[in-house]
């Protein structure tokens, strides 16, 4: 593992820490990243990299290749009779969006007839922000809603996902730190797979069903502006039997998007069944473990009877001198592909006859 600081005048290899650890996030505008090291409060070029509040440039690498580019957001020092070691963390350049809401600058909040590429370049244009769009989505960018509304106290993030998810795009992030605009690889062929005393080396599924509703109904309202009303109920077949019923108004968009709505609502519900595999290496076949791909699992004893693929959505990885450790978060790859879902926990005694 590398990794890079960069104070804008000195681009400066960090030669000796410890306690490293970074996750990799997919359908997320950020990814977090944490290490330490031995402080030399005398050694200028040491008081250079770590200084606090000038938000330095971090670049992680391994074997080679960059996996991460983002600030430092926090420093954390502490003075005992022993020698500590100074805390560092940040996240990937794009994470400022999360953290803030349009600037008065930028007033105002409607926007009338523009596309998702414009307004993302709009609102990306202060915070010198790079964006990236995928080809897959790129024709999607490029349809204009005809008039849409962010609030005030809305962050710049979650007003461009509100959106993507009308037109069935995913935001995340690159290497680079640039702010990506995709689509899931969620109908690919697995890249590895797990079983019960194989692979894995500890395994765990949740079922939230909290979280889960037997079915969403959107409705948009017709507007001042001549938009039609619309109505989508779609159906969640992970609650067959207990009536839990959810209304989402639909604040902005056409009559058009509202099925899409509905549709990405019961895909977001679905993230909470997740499944958890913590593995003590990296790499694949020599490729570093990441999100956006596909694995398999079979594990009787955490209720998967038969071979069943899931979504990799985010990995979290950390190390020291004597052991690599990933853990793999995993969704049903229906979040992101588009299909309707199955009920994977339907019929087991039969699938396991």
């Amino acid at each position: 593992m590398n990794l890079k600081i960069n104070d804008r005048i000195h681009v400066r290899d960090i030669k000796f820490f410890n306690n490293f650890s970074f996750e990799l996030k997919f359908d997320s505008v950020a990814s977090m990243f944490s290490f330490a090291f031995y402080f030399d409060e005398n050694n200028p070029e040491q008081k250079e990299l770590a200084c606090v509040s000038h938000f330095h440039e971090a670049i992680v690498e391994h074997n080679g290749k960059k996996l991460l580019t983002g600030y430092i957001l926090s420093e954390g020092f502490s003075r005992t009779s022993v020698k500590n070691l100074v805390q560092f963390a940040g996240y990937s350049k794009p994470g400022v969006l999360e953290d803030c809401e349009i600037p008065p600058s930028l007033y105002p909040l409607q926007s009338d007839n523009l596309c998702l590429r414009e307004i993302a370049q709009k609102l990306l244009a202060p915070f010198k922000l790079q964006m990236v769009i995928d080809p897959s989505v790129s024709s999607k960018m490029e349809i204009k809603y005809a008039t849409t509304t962010a609030k005030e106290s809305q962050s710049i993030k979650s007003y461009l996902t509100e959106l993507a998810t009308q037109r069935d795009i995913v935001i995340s992030h690159d290497e680079s730190g640039r702010l990506l605009f995709t689509k899931a690889k969620a109908n690919v062929k697995p890249i590895a797979h797990f079983e019960s005393g194989l692979m894995g080396d500890k395994m765990s599924l949740s079922f939230g069903g909290q979280g889960l509703h037997s079915e969403i109904t959107v409705i948009k309202q017709a507007d001042s502006d001549g938009g039609n009303a619309g109505q989508y109920t779609v159906r969640n077949p992970y609650v067959p039997i207990v009536y839990r019923p959810k209304v989402i108004v639909q604040s902005s968009g056409d009559d058009n998007s509202t099925q899409e709505v509905a549709k990405n609502a019961l895909a977001a519900e679905l993230k909470n069944i997740v499944l958890k595999i913590t593995t003590f290496k990296w790499e694949i076949e020599g490729e570093i473990i990441k999100p956006n791909n596909i694995i398999s699992v079979l594990a009787p004893e955490l209720y998967i009877y038969k071979k069943t693929n899931f979504f990799i959505e985010s990995v979290s990885y950390s190390g020291d001198s004597e052991k690599m450790v990933a853990e793999l978060t995993c969704v049903l790859p229906q979040v992101y592909n588009g299909e309707t879902p199955k009920n994977i926990f339907v019929d087991v005694h039969k699938n396991s006859a």
